[in-house]
């Protein structure tokens, strides 16, 4: 069974790595893991203004007002180089005399828990699965869960709006991520059923339990971070690039400061493909919203877009080399049971897996099954571990596209588009996918349709598939070129016809 994955490469990381490598290092310890901020609806008003962001010709901050023009321009994160050149020269910051050292990390695999019978309150019940084998931890391998709250840290409430686990390889420099749907409904040990964000409520450790325990995954470390510090990364990095592919809309505050209770302080904001430049309101806007028919899945990608380009501006600005001054100033900002020797650690292969590429998994609606709560009408999703093995199974094992394990896979670009944007978003495309993307300098002449050519004779082992996809076209298009010598092993001639949005959530199996 092929596992769904998807592949980010040097243009950026994923959601949590980069969350991990720029908030984490500016973090506090954890002192009371079992507050954590609510996930509260926002009021859809039943009709408002409508913005839009369009494509001129530099990036302008966002101002919200009803009518709003916002400009995608390239950013640095985006230049398809192998060598990413600063857009600032980063402040050098003495390095410590020692390196602070790492207590050894610790993950119970093994979840003690009373017997599953005493949990059940309903007849007939919702059935509660057995917990499932702990995969075994590879040696310099950390896991670690990161949590996202829209109330303030330290409030009362305890629901998490974000859960993501990312595993980090030391010694093979690489990195896998993937997002639990909040609305997940499993066995919470201690307490009996219910929706995976409301496990806070007995703590970190009941949350580590109950991944461990139904995903079979063992948790070393946590961290969390509310929205306003989101907010405050993002604005203390001068906003972020991000290459939006697929149009996007939903409802927005016209400003922060208006009534949110308020239907009339809301507008229907939208976002058209492009590289967007974004603040943090804009930023928080884009990763949080659920309004679209993809719903968590949709969210799931948005949020990982929005922290890889966090992540590569930090890079840019030379930040990883700042994390024990970053660890001062923002301590504040995060919560978490991380030490500073493990953030030491951890930072000093961030380039290397930048390099290498991060490893997405994701879960989808296959992965579940859907039941109905008995004596009521409410609708969960139950995990179904035969579909979902395979995929925890490929969390702490580098992914068959990692260039730390294999030569990359390098495809020029030609835009024949006449759209500058489209090659800068082909790449993102393919980088998420695993590919190494080069954007060649076009002749100036438009092509009519998109075209794909391979400099070999054989495709075997070239995820020909895959590629193929991510521009739909179909693989017996492609075109072989085996007397062309290129270092790269693909060519792609950008249409007309190029739509950047693919569904990045449904990738095809192949091999």
């Amino acid at each position: 069974m092929m596992v769904r994955t998807a592949f980010f490469r040097r243009t950026g990381a994923v959601m949590a790595f980069a969350l991990l490598l720029f908030l984490l290092a500016s973090c506090r310890s954890g002192d009371s893991p079992s507050q954590l901020g609510s996930a509260n609806s926002t009021p859809t008003p039943a009709s408002s203004p409508t913005s839009t962001v369009t494509g001129t010709s530099a990036p302008a901050t966002f101002t919200p007002v009803p009518t709003i023009t916002l400009t995608p321009t390239p950013g640095p994160s985006l230049t398809p180089s192998r060598t990413p050149t600063p857009s600032r020269t980063p402040t050098r910051t003495p390095r410590p005399t020692a390196t602070p050292t790492s207590a050894p990390q610790h993950a119970s695999s093994v979840v003690v828990v009373g017997t599953p019978s005493q949990f059940l309150t309903a007849t007939p019940p919702t059935p509660i699965p057995t917990q499932v084998q702990p995969f075994a931890v590879p040696d310099g391998v950390t896991n670690i869960l990161l949590l996202g709250a829209d109330n303030p840290l330290g409030s009362a409430s305890n629901r998490t709006d974000t859960i993501i686990i990312v595993s980090v390889n030391r010694e093979a420099k690489t990195a896998s991520m993937i997002n639990l749907p909040r609305d997940l409904y499993v066995f919470i040990p201690s307490r009996g059923m219910g929706s995976i964000n409301t496990a806070m409520a007995g703590g970190v450790q009941q949350l580590k339990d109950t991944i461990v325990y139904n995903f079979g995954v063992p948790i070393h470390y946590y961290a969390r971070v509310d929205f306003e510090g989101f907010e405050t990364v993002v604005d203390a990095i001068g906003g972020v690039d991000v290459p939006i592919s697929c149009s996007f809309e939903d409802h927005r505050l016209i400003s922060e400061d208006l009534d949110p209770q308020d239907e009339d302080s809301w507008e229907l904001f939208r976002v058209d493909p492009g590289i967007v430049h974004m603040d943090g309101s804009m930023a928080l806007w884009y990763v949080r919203s659920r309004e679209s028919i993809e719903a968590d899945w949709g969210r799931t990608k948005r949020q990982q877009q929005m922290l890889r380009a966090i992540f590569d501006q930090g890079i840019e600005l030379g930040l990883i080399a700042q994390v024990p001054t970053l660890y001062e100033t923002y301590r504040d900002t995060v919560e978490t049971d991380l030490d500073i020797g493990r953030i030491l650690q951890l930072a000093s292969v961030a380039p290397a897996i930048r390099e290498n590429g991060i490893q997405h998994l994701y879960l989808t609606p296959y992965d579940m099954e859907y039941w109905t709560l008995p004596g009521t009408e409410r609708k969960v999703m139950l995990p179904n571990w035969q579909r979902m093995q395979p995929i925890f199974y490929s969390l702490m094992t580098p992914s068959e596209l990692n260039s730390g394990t294999r030569a990359p896979i390098r495809v020029e670009i030609v835009n024949g588009t006449g759209n500058p944007d489209m090659a800068l978003l082909a790449a993102d495309n393919l980088a998420w996918y695993g590919f190494w993307p080069d954007i060649v300098e076009a002749d100036g002449e438009e092509q009519e349709r998109t075209t794909i050519t391979y400099f070999g004779s054989e495709l075997k082992g070239m995820f020909a598939y895959l590629l193929s996809f991510v521009f739909d076209q179909r693989e017996g298009d492609i075109e072989l070129a085996p007397d062309v010598e290129s270092e790269a092993s693909y060519r792609v001639v950008l249409g007309a016809d190029y739509d950047p949005c693919v569904n990045r959530l449904l990738a095809p199996r192949g091999g």
